[in-house]
């Protein structure tokens, strides 16, 4: 089911507050393989889908549906899975709510990470950015990690805009990135206007910029998807 949506008037409050959630699948939600031991440490669960294993938390899982009920948020799927997603994971997860999908148009996958000019996930998110002109986003992805892709992004929209969040693939997100996500979510000192300054930098201590790239793909991977 979708979360329940109010017929009230949107306030101007709530609409600055508003924020979407452009999610991807493998090295965010899915970390295969991972260690027997570590997995039940971090109470990981298996399922299969499109011919692959994944290893997943549900707490992680169960964050994003959690989100949707209790802030002004929206999940977009923004992953190779594309219509997988919903037809696939969003059931074998056990989400209580479905979300919209932006699909892969090609079957470059993630070839192009390294350039914002040509990974199909970054036109999709310059597009979003450019048709709504006050939205605000956090964009979770592994492969945000690639400098040029990452730097490009940082440079060209504010941070009370846009939040990049890169997770290390190996363990996806992490207790430190939900606590960012619900604080750009929801700040407790309030939103700054999302025209604001470009960023051009980042913030000390952030988890999500120290990170390199390199190309890869791993034993559920086989395509690079992600």
């Amino acid at each position: 089911m979708m979360a329940a949506a109010s017929s009230a008037p949107v306030s101007a409050r709530r609409q600055a507050r508003h924020v979407t959630v452009f999610l991807d699948v493998d090295g965010v939600l899915n970390s295969y393989p991972v260690p027997k031991l570590r997995g039940m440490a971090e109470g990981r669960k298996k399922l299969h889908a499109w011919h692959y294993e994944l290893h997943y938390r549900p707490s992680v899982v169960e964050f994003f549906d959690r989100i949707v009920e209790t802030h002004e948020v929206d999940v977009v799927w923004l992953s190779t899975w594309s219509q997988r997603c919903k037809s696939e994971l969003e059931p074998k997860f056990g989400l209580r709510n479905s979300f919209d999908v932006i699909e892969m148009p090609d079957e470059t996958h993630n070839r192009f990470a390294h350039d914002p000019q040509q990974w199909w996930k970054a036109r999709a998110m310059e597009d979003w950015l450019a048709t709504h002109e006050h939205g605000r986003a956090i964009w979770i992805d592994d492969d945000l990690a690639w400098p040029a892709t990452r730097e490009y992004f940082l440079e060209n929209y504010s941070p009370n805009r846009l939040k990049l969040i890169a997770p290390d693939f190996s363990h996806g997100l992490t207790k430190a990135h939900l606590k960012e996500i619900r604080e750009f979510a929801y700040p407790k000192t309030g939103v700054a206007k999302s025209g604001d300054s470009k960023a051009g930098h980042t913030t000390a201590g952030d988890p999500t910029t120290t990170k390199s790239k390199t190309n890869h793909s791993t034993p559920s991977d086989p395509k690079g998807t992600s």
